[in-house]
C-alpha cells in the first residue's frame, strides 16, 4: 500500500511518499501553498511536489491509494471552495482517495494520534486546535498577521522591529536588536530598515517572519527586551491552548498538548510555553515539539489513520527515523 502526504504551508510545501509499514520512499519540497496565495501559484506548487515525489521513485500516481493534503489558511467557506477547485483541477486518478484538511487539524493528529488533546502551530502564523473525547472541535487564533497570530514568527519579528524603532527614536529602552538588524542587512543607519522591510522584503509576512531567528539569537546573548518578546510569545501560545481547552471543557482532564512549527526551535519560547500550560492545565501531558522536517508527520499520521493502519505510533517512529535520514529534493 502506497500513501502520499503533503504539508502545504506559507513558506514551502513538503511531500512524502511512504508505505503502510512506515518506510519513507521519497521526500521532496516545492514552493508555498497557503490559500492566501493566487490560485495558479498554489496549483503549480502542489502539482510540482506531487510529480517530484513520484519521479524520485518512478511511481505512477494511480498506484497510490490515498493522498492527504494539509493546507494553511483553510478557514472560511470561500477558502474551502478555492481549495476544492484547485484539487479538482489537478485531475488526480479516480481510484486515488484524496483528503484535504486544515493544517491545524492534521497537526492535532500528529501531536495526539487521535486522542483528546490540542496542537499549537507556531510558524509564520499561529493557531491552536483541539478535539475532546466526544469528537467536538475548537480552535483559537489563526486570525492572520494583521490582527492576530500572537506568538508566531511574524509576531516576534514585528515586536522586535517595533522595539528597535522605539529605541532609535528615544521612546524606548536600548536594545541590541538595533545593531543586529543593521548588521544582518549591512546598514549604516537603522532608518534604512524601511527600505528592507517595505521594498526588499515587500512587506511579505512570510519573509519578515524569518527575522524571528535573529530575535532568538539576540535573546540568547542576554538582551532583556528580546528575551521578553520570546517569553510573551510562549505565553500567548499557551493561552491559545488554554482557550481551546476551555471551549472543549478539558481544563481538568488528562489531555495531550504539543507544539508544531519553527517558533518552537527557541528554547526560551518552549520553556515559557510549557510553564504557562502547566500552570493552567495541570493534568496536561506535553509532547516534544515537531520542528523542521517533522511537521510532514501530521499529514502522514492522518493518512495512516484513514488507511486503517494499526500501531500508528510504531509506524511513526520508523517514519521519523526515515525522515531524519532522507534528503529533501526540490525547490
Amino acid at each position: 500500500m502506497l500513501l502520499m502526504a503533503l504539508d502545504g504551508g506559507k513558506t514551502k510545501t513538503t511531500c512524502a511518499l511512504f508505505d503502510g509499514e512506515g518506510n519513507i520512499l521519497s521526500l521532496v519540497s516545492s514552493g508555498p501553498t497557503g490559500l492566501m496565495l493566487p490560485y495558479e501559484i498554489i496549483r503549480h506548487n502542489l502539482w510540482r511536489a506531487i510529480t517530484l515525489v513520484l519521479s524520485e521513485t518512478n511511481t505512477r500516481l494511480r498506484d497510490v491509494s490515498l493522498v492527504v493534503i494539509g493546507l494553511a489558511d483553510l478557514d472560511t467557506r470561500r477558502d474551502w471552495m478555492k481549495a476544492n477547485t484547485i484539487i479538482s483541477s489537478l485531475r488526480l486518478p479516480s481510484n486515488v482517495r484524496v483528503i484535504v484538511e486544515h493544517d491545524a487539524a492534521i497537526a492535532y493528529y500528529a501531536v495526539t494520534y487521535g486522542r483528546p488533546g490540542i496542537a499549537v502551530i507556531a510558524g509564520t502564523g499561529s493557531i491552536a486546535f483541539g478535539v475532546n473525547s466526544k469528537g467536538e472541535r475548537a480552535k483559537s487564533g489563526g486570525w492572520g498577521w494583521l490582527f492576530g497570530d500572537e506568538g508566531s514568527a511574524f509576531w516576534i519579528a514585528r515586536e522586535a522591529l517595533t522595539l528597535a524603532a522605539r529605541a532609535v527614536d528615544g521612546r524606548g529602552r536600548r536594545t541590541k536588536l538595533v545593531d543586529e538588524f543593521m548588521r544582518r542587512f549591512k546598514l549604516r543607519e537603522f532608518l534604512n530598515m524601511l527600505d528592507v522591510i517595505y521594498k526588499d522584503l515587500g512587506a511579505d509576512p512570510s519573509r519578515i517572519a524569518e527575522l524571528a531567528e535573529l530575535v532568538d539569537e539576540v535573546a540568547r546573548e542576554g538582551d532583556e527586551l528580546a528575551e521578553n518578546i520570546l517569553i510573551r510569545a510562549g505565553v500567548e501560545l499557551a493561552e491559545a491552548a488554554y482557550a481551546v481547552a476551555m471551549r472543549l471543557r478539558m481544563v481538568e482532564e488528562d489531555v495531550v498538548i504539543g507544539g508544531v512549527g519553527s517558533v518552537f526551535n527557541s528554547i526560551i519560547v518552549r520553556k515559557a510555553f510549557h510553564e504557562h500550560v502547566k500552570s493552567k492545565l495541570r493534568r496536561a501531558r506535553l509532547r516534544p515539539p515537531l520542528i523542521g522536517y517533522q511537521p510532514i508527520i501530521r499529514s502522514i499520521v492522518l493518512a495512516l489513520k484513514t488507511a486503517g493502519v494499526e500501531d500508528i505510533e510504531g509506524r511513526v517512529k520508523r517514519l521519523i527515523a526515515g525522515l531524519s535520514r532522507a534528503e529533501i529534493k526540490g525547490i
